[in-house]
């Protein structure tokens, strides 16, 4: 019985010399690779602006909070924050709009 020819192995398996000391290098020169993304240094955070309220300046020390009667402070340009939690914890926010603070509880 004759084996089909594209069954029979055409070539003969390379087989690797090992050597004793260990895998050959590839590369001896100076490597160029990016670094790690740990070892990279970290850039400073930038400092964050005080925030500016649309609200008029002396208006702010005025204004109490409905809720708590604590002292409002801006969150940023757009909400004022009680500085006295109401209830279970929760600081009451308020919206600017168009400049004018929305001390609407629940709105």
């Amino acid at each position: 019985m004759t084996v089909p020819a594209t069954t029979q192995p055409t070539h003969a398996f390379h087989t690797e010399a090992r050597h004793e000391a260990g895998p050959a290098r590839r590369h001896e020169g100076p490597v160029d690779r990016r670094p790690a993304p740990w070892a990279l240094p970290v850039p400073e955070p930038e400092p964050v602006p005080p925030v500016a309220s649309a609200l008029a300046p002396g208006l702010l020390e005025i204004l109490r909070c409905p809720l708590t009667g604590g002292t409002l402070i801006p969150v940023d340009a757009d909400r004022l924050m009680s500085d006295r939690p109401f209830c279970d914890g929760v600081h009451p926010v308020y919206p600017i709009v168009h400049g004018i603070a929305c001390l609407i509880p629940g709105r």
